[in-house]
């Protein structure tokens, strides 16, 4: 029998507050998440008093996916949106930290079936939006495939009993990393019988796995761009641990169009690669590109006839999936490398860009009557290929909410991190400094990043033919401090430290 069957008789009425509702899971030898990593997650609390029943994902900052499980006692909704609440923004769901929402609305997949536990996956809509919130990309059929084959590691998230003997129920998320297991090897005989269709996915490790507490909450993969997207969310399983019975998730790729019917600006990932780009040869160039979803922000450092460094931006949304057309912005002033913050200024637009990828590493670009053709930039040998290790930042835009004038391009490959910062010399002009090196790992899971910079100058300019910029190394250095993949601490070379987190574009 499944777990969640075996499980049923367990009504929410016959188990103490503190104990897990019928049908959940839990982590199994995880360990601690560092602070901040998953800011998605959220802590779905209910009973008399509410406490901690199930977990979610922000697909919006207003948005919870989870599990339609989580809300049925034996074949029959029993838990209703009014007596939900969402905790989010914390580490810790005992200590009274995060943000608390009610639930406006609840949507259980119209054909959830609680004993197969068929389409289990369900939305919550908040009363009102949470304030600190990066969204999850969801995977898509094309994602998936890519990042989630057989024997892939993801990973789980969750407040789940870390017991198989007993209750105990951490106050502190905790993560365990499993391995996808193909739905052929899931459905054999001495598993699950056949009960695993194509709505669902199945991962395990030896002693590793969801249990009870962790219903509804993600299992993420890596989207070899220093983040994740989610392929799962938490469903059911036989025992925990057990090497017949696998963990079995609900399939995100499978719900893509339900999802986005209901909540439209939901984020869906696309195997496009982010990260910076150039023109094969052409060293006087340098193009950042972040994709989010539909989203996309484009950046491009170059040069006046007068050699002095200027900057392009373009953010808007995609076309299609695979082109872009959007105005192309022109800034100048602002921030020098050290002294008071100075704000940027747009010189206003300079005509239009497009982009079509002509592969996830390759795309042609049109750009002030040009038309290049863009590769993506390997700093490291089989960099763009590998992507990120463990726990890199996440590749894209940083910057201090208060200084526009500042911006900053990190992208993570293998252990390796490009840093550029694109600032201003004190005269006005437009500058930019760069650098590759390694990262060095911190307590709590944090990662370090110390290097000199090197300054550019002359080189390519908008519309003239191609020149190779200047650049020599500074006896400055530049500190970077992550606590998490989202935001750091940046110790600027006069010792002025601030902090920088994901540019949300």
């Amino acid at each position: 029998m499944r777990r969640l069957l075996t499980l049923a008789a367990l009504a929410l009425g016959f188990i103490s507050s503190s104990a897990m509702a019928a049908g959940q899971s839990r982590i199994i030898n995880g360990f601690d998440a560092a602070n901040g990593r998953w800011p998605m997650q959220v802590s779905i609390q209910f009973g008399s008093p509410r406490s901690h029943n199930c977990g979610g994902t922000l697909i919006t900052n207003q948005w919870v996916l989870t599990a339609a499980h989580c809300f049925f006692t034996s074949g029959r909704q029993t838990v209703f949106a009014g007596d939900v609440t969402v905790i989010a923004g914390t580490n810790n769901n005992a200590d009274g930290s995060g943000q608390s929402r009610n639930v406006a609305r609840m949507i259980n997949h119209a054909d959830y079936n609680d004993s197969t536990k068929n389409n289990d996956i369900a939305l919550l809509q908040l009363d009102q939006p949470v304030t600190i919130v990066n969204p999850i990309t969801l995977a898509t059929p094309a994602t998936e495939a890519l990042w989630a084959p057989a024997g892939q590691t993801v990973t789980a998230i969750g407040w789940g009993n870390t017991s198989t003997t007993g209750d105990v129920y951490p106050a502190l998320l905790k993560q365990v990393d499993v391995n996808m297991v193909s739905r052929d090897t899931c459905n054999a005989a001495s598993s699950y019988n056949g009960g695993i269709t194509t709505n669902m996915l199945c991962a395990a490790a030896p002693g590793k796995d969801t249990c009870q507490g962790d219903s509804g909450g993600p299992l993420f993969v890596s989207n070899r761009a220093g983040g994740v997207i989610q392929v799962g969310v938490t469903s059911f399983g036989t025992g925990c641990a057990n090497p017949n019975f696998p963990g079995v998730y609900a399939r995100v790729s499978q719900y893509n169009d339900w999802i986005a019917a209901r909540v439209p600006e939901t984020l869906f990932a696309t195997t496009r690669q982010s990260g910076w780009w150039f023109v094969n040869g052409q060293g006087g160039r340098g193009y950042s590109i972040e994709i989010r979803g539909s989203r996309m922000f484009f950046a491009g450092y170059m040069y006046e006839a007068d050699g002095s460094a200027t900057w392009y931006t373009s953010i808007g949304t995609m076309s299609s999936a695979d082109s872009y057309s959007g105005s192309l912005q022109r800034y100048q002033g602002g921030q020098s490398l050290t002294g008071a913050y100075t704000a940027a200024q747009s010189s206003g637009s300079v005509g239009t860009i497009s982009l079509t990828f002509t592969s996830d590493t390759t795309a042609t670009m049109v750009m002030a009557g040009q038309t290049l053709a863009l590769v993506r930039y390997e700093f490291t040998t089989g960099g763009v290929a590998a992507g990120a290790a463990t726990n890199q930042p996440e590749t894209g835009w940083y910057w201090n909410t208060s200084e526009g004038g500042r911006g900053y391009f990190i992208e993570a490959q293998k252990d390796q991190i490009f840093f550029a910062a694109f600032m201003y010399r004190t005269d006005g002009q437009p500058t930019w400094y760069y650098f590759g090196t390694g990262t060095t790992a911190t307590a709590g899971n944090g990662i370090q990043i110390q290097s000199p910079l090197s300054a550019c100058t002359g080189g390519q300019t908008l519309t003239d033919a191609t020149r190779s910029p200047s650049c020599s190394a500074l006896p400055q250095a530049l500190t970077l401090q992550f606590t998490n993949p989202f935001t750091a601490t940046m110790t600027l070379p006069d010792g002025r430290a601030v902090t920088l987190s994901r540019f949300a574009f």
